[in-house]
């Protein structure tokens, strides 16, 4: 098989997503992901009366993930779906990993996050004798990410 020449990785992302190592099925688009930090201003005058204003990195903050996936009723996302959304904290914090692939199947990129929290799970809209795909977009938040 020849070396994908430039661009050819990136022409059709399929992407995989799991949960402590249980992937979820059918995620069909990822949006959102999004991690920053607070920045602060510093103001001070120097000895000889120069203003002196600068941008410092302030507190880590939590990041957030949506993704959305078909609606399967699979039993491996419903139970990670009830126990965040019925507060069960003990068990609620879970590390994810999403996988971006090509269209050979190789892996492009892997975002790692740690804490994975579910914060909203929206059902997709359905008209009656409609050909859309029973979808459902999931909310989360996280606390830390790496990509490799």
């Amino acid at each position: 098989m020849a070396a994908l020449t430039n661009g050819d990785a990136l022409t059709a992302f399929s992407f995989e997503f799991t949960i402590d190592g249980t992937t979820i099925p059918n995620v069909v688009e990822v949006n959102g992901i999004e991690k920053k930090t607070s920045m602060m201003e510093t103001k001070s005058m120097t000895p000889d009366g120069k203003y002196v204003q600068a941008q410092m990195l302030g507190p880590n903050q939590t990041g957030t993930l949506t993704l959305t996936i078909l609606n399967t009723g699979d039993p491996t996302v419903y139970s990670w779906l009830m126990t965040g959304i019925n507060g069960d904290f003990k068990t609620a914090r879970k590390t994810g990993v999403l996988t971006y692939k090509d269209t050979t199947g190789s892996a492009v990129l892997t975002i790692n996050f740690s804490d994975v929290m579910l914060t909203g799970v929206t059902f997709g809209d359905l008209k009656a004798g409609g050909a859309e795909a029973i979808s459902m977009k999931i909310s989360m938040t996280f606390t830390e990410l790496s990509a490799s």
